[in-house]
């Protein structure tokens, strides 16, 4: 395994390891992102490449028939893809390149959401990851997939990590 590979899952477990402190504490899932923060997952589980969340759909979150609205469905599952991304252990910050939804069933304003992220395959550049989102019945609501590049931008969670 090359020193880099070493790092990476050094910063993978530590990752995982925050992200369950965190959950044990009552706290949002996701450090030092305001959107994550506003979201207000709460983490069901973690480990490498695959994220549980489950979030409260709130009355700024729906559209005008008081169902979740499209574009939060895909935020929903966009930041449980970074976050899924994170527990990779890469130096660098993923970003999303593209993005597809399927929009599946609904859900009501009140009513809760688990969102299941996965990392379905990673490349030298480009890591490939899947979404779903659930209603708390296990209903399939919607889907989503993402390609993200790899970048050299070093996030604060990284530094939180302290491996710096």
């Amino acid at each position: 395994m090359s020193n880099e590979s070493d790092e990476n899952e050094k910063r993978s477990k530590q990752m995982v390891e925050l992200l369950k402190s965190m959950k044990d504490k009552g706290k949002t899932v996701f450090p030092g992102s305001p959107f994550s923060t506003w979201l207000n997952g709460v983490l069901i589980d973690a480990k490498r490449g695959e994220i549980e969340l489950e979030f409260v759909v709130r009355p700024e979150m729906a559209n005008p028939t008081g169902i979740l609205h499209g574009g939060m469905q895909c935020a929903l599952m966009d930041d449980t893809i970074g976050i899924t991304g994170a527990t990779l252990g890469y130096e660098g910050f993923l970003i999303s390149v593209d993005f597809h939804v399927d929009y599946l069933g609904r859900v009501k304003v009140g009513e809760k959401v688990r969102v299941k992220g996965q990392i379905v395959r990673e490349g030298r550049k480009i890591v490939h990851a899947m979404a779903e989102i659930h209603d708390m019945g296990g209903k399939l609501i919607a889907t989503g997939s993402s390609n993200l590049t790899r970048t050299g931008f070093r996030p604060d969670y990284v530094r939180q990590l302290g491996n710096e």
